[in-house]
């Protein structure tokens, strides 16, 4: 996964990384947020209680089919992703804790349960089935959010946007979806890992 390197946000006085749709990432360094924008995509960030080991994905859709679902824009590759890269940097499945933020009702859709709510759903079930403590949520609403996560002490700022900055991570995420969407309608292939 392709990463920027790490810049200073002055907003949280830290070094912050900048986690894009699709990607994960993980860390151990004690001075770094972790920092993401969502809109109907949902971040869990997920961390060693006991090690500060710990990071955040951003993911567009709960499941993908065929080929592309070994993707990070998936929630249950990206969560899998996310949880694995955790252990092999030392940390421990029962020290782990998540909170997990986005799933905003901020595409229309006339069906019942929006993109987000469908992602919102998704994680809490995952975190639910895999034993990870859910330590704080904020999901659904109508608007954005945008993610600093301090892996090392578990503190997290969402700042929730404004509407003309929504409108660009509403327009990204459309188009995102909709080529998402379409690779989906492949065969069905099941991956089992």
């Amino acid at each position: 996964m392709m990463q920027s390197k790490p810049y200073w946000e002055a907003k949280i006085d830290s070094f912050a990384q900048n986690v894009l749709p699709g990607d994960c990432f993980v860390t151990e360094r004690t001075d770094l947020a972790v920092v993401t924008l969502l809109g109907s995509c949902v971040a869990a960030c997920i961390r060693d209680t006991s090690k500060g080991i710990g990071g955040l994905n951003h993911f567009l859709l709960p499941e993908g089919k065929g080929a592309d679902s070994g993707s990070a824009r998936y929630g249950a590759f990206a969560m899998e992703v996310l949880v694995n890269s955790i252990l092999r940097a030392g940390g421990r499945r029962s020290d782990l804790e998540a909170k997990v933020f986005g799933g905003g009702r901020v595409i229309a859709s006339s069906a019942g349960a929006t993109v987000g709510d469908r992602n919102g759903a998704f994680v809490l079930n995952y975190l639910r089935r895999e034993g990870i403590r859910v330590a704080a949520s904020d999901l659904g609403g109508p608007f954005a959010r945008r993610v600093f996560y301090f892996p090392a002490t578990g503190r997290v700022v969402v700042q929730r946007i404004d509407r003309s900055e929504a409108a660009a991570v509403i327009e990204t995420e459309k188009k995102v979806t909709s080529v998402v969407v379409e690779k989906v309608e492949e065969p069905d292939v099941e991956l089992f890992i």
